[in-house]
């Protein structure tokens, strides 16, 4: 199922609504299309950014009766669809907000940028939630590897000096309950995030620049889309507060989110387009004092699934 164009503005960056356009929102909100898809049809559309952005969230709040819109669940035949949508409201939640609600509890927002989609979320784990995690992972850590993207297989390599514990979803009662929050916080279901990952950098530890997205075009990396689809966001915590250097960098941007215990920085890959952006390319800036550790989420397209 695809969505139909909205009715035309008729000029670029048009800013006002009409009983048409009202219509053709209702219709495609009762169809399953979430609230960025309807965004970008309108923009494509011609219509103003902020004004498509308001009507569609004036629009589900009138169906639902809440003040933000909840990302539907996936129409039959539009897989991953709704993951996609569900990363971008979220972002379009925060930033529209000084707070969110995450499940059990309320999230300041500290910064939401909006292309590409970044938002600095704080206090998102409490300080003993973060020293449990750091606690739980000190007898399982290895050497981090990453995807070859050739053979699909993990790698060592030099660009990536942390070492790493992987969680299984829900392994830990802990782990059940920091992932129920990050499902409410994204919109995203549990069963398509990747297990927790909880890696620790020492002095000089870094992750030179990469994407976290898979390229298609690549076999290796190919071969990661079949348990679960493309990933389409990822979330960052920062379990403890670094003395110096350790900072997540977005190049492309200009932009440095220094680590500070219980913080977390959430990005998203699509652009307004729906094609993957590489201004998320980012970093993990060498550790200049003390050590860092974070949790990384690796949110899916489709339920996860860790076999091959």
């Amino acid at each position: 199922m695809t969505s139909r164009n909205p009715p035309a503005s008729g000029m670029t960056g048009h800013a006002s609504s009409s009983p048409e356009l009202e219509r053709w929102l209702a219709r495609h909100i009762e169809q399953g299309f979430g609230a960025d898809a309807l965004v970008r049809s309108m923009r494509q559309s011609g219509y103003d950014a902020e004004f498509a952005r308001t009507l569609v969230q004036v629009a589900f709040a009138g169906r639902k009766g809440v003040a933000r819109p909840e990302s539907p669940p996936a129409p039959r035949g539009r897989d991953g669809v709704a993951a996609r949508d569900a990363a971008a409201a979220a972002h379009d939640a925060a930033a529209r907000s000084h707070a969110v609600q995450a499940g059990d509890r309320e999230v300041p927002v500290a910064f939401a940028l909006e292309s590409p989609r970044i938002a600095l979320y704080q206090q998102l784990l409490a300080p003993q939630e973060c020293d449990e995690l750091i606690a739980l992972s000190r007898g399982r850590l290895a050497r981090s590897p990453v995807v070859n993207p050739d053979t699909g297989d993990e790698n060592l390599i030099d660009a990536r000096t942390s070492m790493g514990a992987m969680f299984q979803v829900g392994e830990h009662a802990l782990i059940e309950r920091i992932e129920a929050r990050i499902a409410a916080l994204t919109g995203i279901p549990v069963e398509h995030g990747e297990g927790l990952q909880i890696l620790n950098y020492k002095p000089g530890g870094e992750y030179q620049p990469h994407y976290d997205f898979f390229n298609p075009q690549r076999p290796g990396e190919a071969r990661q889309l079949r348990v679960g689809g493309q990933r389409v966001a990822t979330l960052v915590i920062y379990l403890n507060d670094v003395p110096g250097g350790g900072a997540t960098a977005f190049p492309k941007v200009g932009l440095r989110v220094m680590p500070v215990k219980g913080n977390a920085v959430f990005f998203a890959y699509l652009d307004d387009d729906g094609k993957l952006d590489d201004r998320t390319l980012h970093a993990g800036l060498p550790v200049e004092a003390g050590e860092k550790w974070i949790a990384t989420k690796w949110l899916r397209e489709l339920p996860y699934r860790a076999d091959t």
